[in-house]
């Protein structure tokens, strides 16, 4: 009841009042004491010493983690120096007992009037030396603001990255694994070690990922090294490889069909399926008037939904057939779209029916508008012209399968084919991921080397904002950043955004040094002035990190390196041939005949 009344009259509560008399303890003022008790009773040399280590500690380790130059609470780092330095100046006074003894007999000899002089004096210097110490507390704390008045950028420290150090995932260069379910860029220039530094060491489970993969493998280099240890690990090695690359190397290649993703009729997907793998063959243009790749995407929509819903043969249900379709004349052609507008399909018979009468009204828009859309369709699908190619589409490899997180495709295609049958990639890539994304269960990883050869995917954009959800990473890896700004135009940087990951090395060009050079931030240059026991004073200017230049420099042996939130590190580059761990999992590179096993 009183209680009550004192809440009333006073509008405060016990636990206000308890609050007011509640001693609370601060960690400074307690240190200080006890360094002024150290001065008196051990000589203001040993709180100098203790004062020193301080100021060695603080540098050290305080001042690169942004805590202020006060005395307490300390590390347990710094106390330590304090106890070094204070026992180090006992050894100088031992040192100066050997040189000089008779000072010591003085002091020994004292009597009590005598002691409480030398207490006395102890205490005077002792706050002396304070004094000097505050001062340089006072220029430490003002040095410490200046650091932070243009910019605080500064490289990761070696515990922010001790997380990456202790769990099983992706490797991605020195010690470090990522295990989260984000995406990976990596921007390296010709010749810079992305194979022998990232991918390679991944394949030969460096960071010890479980999952599939899907590798796009140029020159097939990647499968002739790592696909031993794939299948050594109990992986479902499948290598797709059209043109027999390498084939001594790496065995035998399987078929693999990318219309078996559509081999579901009454699937609710099926038309957004057919129309992304339309997407993959007839890309839309760069620009502003997309009015024939469009209708011509239109075309290869309708064609590629009919042939799904109305030919059994599984020989016969591929791309090699939109191929020839496509090239039909006549009668021929005719009796294709009549067949079109009579599709009885039960699902998707209307939209076949409807797409059939699409094409009539094209063709008789004018033979010049209808000549120049087909003409965007023919040269699309002409990738289809290798007999090399025809062959490798029939019925082979499931996609569904990746989701059991146990397999791992090469997908091999010569170095010189990357731009001619870009398409035929496109259509590989895709059709995995609506296949894992259907039924997602482990984890499935897209090392997509040479990503530019892919040119624009809504795909990939989509599966950077949402498919990470679903056990899928994407890691696409370049050659620059204005390869990435090329393809995906104002989106460029949200494609840099929606990545946990960020790997730039091997930097060459102007664009991609200054854009990386303004990730990692600005920094402030502190010009300090100091006499021997304080300093004086301090000044700042605003200055990157590091400069493209610098940053050009030194990423020819270190890789700058963002995950997540964390500050962009420095990391050295580490070949998979210079890991005594990996020795015996790797084959020999072909293309390098000196190359060891």
């Amino acid at each position: 009841m009183s209680t009550q009344k004192t809440k009333d009259w006073f509008d405060i509560s016990q636990q206000d009042i308890a609050k007011l008399f509640r001693t609370e303890t601060e960690d400074e003022p307690i240190n200080k004491i006890a360094l002024y008790v150290i001065g008196i009773f051990f000589t203001p040399i040993t709180l100098i010493g203790a004062l020193i280590g301080y100021v060695r500690g603080y540098k050290k380790f305080m001042d690169p983690i942004d805590m202020p130059p006060k005395l307490g609470p300390l590390l347990p780092i710094v106390r330590v120096a304090m106890i070094i330095g204070a026992a180090l100046i006992w050894v100088a006074l031992f040192a100066l007992y050997l040189i000089l003894p008779w000072v010591w007999v003085d002091v020994l000899g004292m009597n009590n009037k005598t002691l409480i002089y030398f207490l006395f004096g102890n205490f005077i210097f002792s706050v002396v030396a304070f004094i000097f110490f505050k001062k340089w507390q006072i220029g430490a704390a003002s040095v410490a603001l200046e650091k932070d008045k243009f910019g605080s950028a500064r490289f990761a420290r070696p515990d922010e990255l001790a997380e990456f150090q202790k769990q099983n995932g992706l490797y991605i260069g020195g010690a470090n694994t990522f295990s989260g379910m984000g995406h990976l860029l990596t921007v390296a220039g010709t010749r810079g070690g992305k194979g022998r530094g990232l991918i390679i060491p991944n394949l030969l489970g460096m960071g010890n990922y479980s999952g599939s993969w899907v590798v796009i493998d140029p020159k097939a280099e990647n499968a002739a090294i790592t696909a031993r240890y794939q299948r050594e690990r109990g992986q479902n090695v499948v290598v797709l490889n059209p043109w027999g690359l390498l084939q001594e190397n790496i065995g035998d290649a399987q078929n693999y069909n990318p219309l078996d993703i559509l081999s579901d009729r009454t699937s609710i997907h099926l038309i957004d399926d057919v129309a992304v793998i339309a997407e993959m063959i007839v890309p839309a243009e760069s620009g502003g008037n997309n009015f024939f790749s469009d209708n011509a995407r239109s075309i290869v929509t309708g064609l590629l939904l009919h042939l799904v819903t109305s030919i059994e043969d599984t020989k016969e249900r591929t791309l090699t057939t939109l191929w020839k379709w496509l090239r039909y004349t006549g009668d021929d052609w005719n009796k294709l779209i009549a067949d079109m507008r009579t599709n009885d399909d039960e699902a998707n018979g209307l939209a076949v029916r409807m797409a059939g009468s699409e094409i009539m009204k094209l063709m008789e828009a004018g033979e010049r508008t209808y000549g120049s859309i087909m003409a965007v369709a023919l040269q699309s699908t002409s990738f289809l012209n290798s007999p090399a190619l025809q062959q490798s589409l029939s019925h082979g490899f499931d996609p569904a399968t990746l989701a059991d997180g146990t397999t791992t495709v090469y997908v091999v295609i010569p170095a010189d084919k990357l731009q001619s049958h870009s398409r035929w990639l496109r259509l590989v890539v895709t059709s995995m991921m609506r296949a894992v994304i259907r039924k997602p269960q482990n984890r499935v990883t897209f090392l997509l080397d040479e990503f530019a050869a892919l040119g624009y995917m809504s795909e990939i954009e989509i599966a950077l904002s949402t498919y990470a959800g679903y056990n899928v990473t994407v890691w696409a890896i370049l050659q620059t950043l204005t390869q990435l700004a090329n393809m995906y135009a104002k989106n460029w940087e949200t494609f840099i955004a929606n990545t946990a990951v960020k790997q730039y090395f091997s930097i060459n060009d102007n664009f991609s040094a200054n854009y990386i050079s303004a990730a990692i931030g600005m920094t402030s240059h502190v010009i300090v002035t100091k006499t021997w026991f304080r300093i004086v004073g301090a000044q700042s200017n605003s200055r990157p990190l590091i400069t493209p230049d610098e940053l050009r420099r030194e990423s020819g042996t270190n890789m700058f390196v963002f995950i997540n939130d964390k500050p962009a590190a420095i990391i050295p580059k580490i070949f998979y041939d210079q890991v005594d761990g990996l020795r015996g999992r790797y084959d020999g590179n072909p293309y390098i005949k000196s190359c060891p096993a």
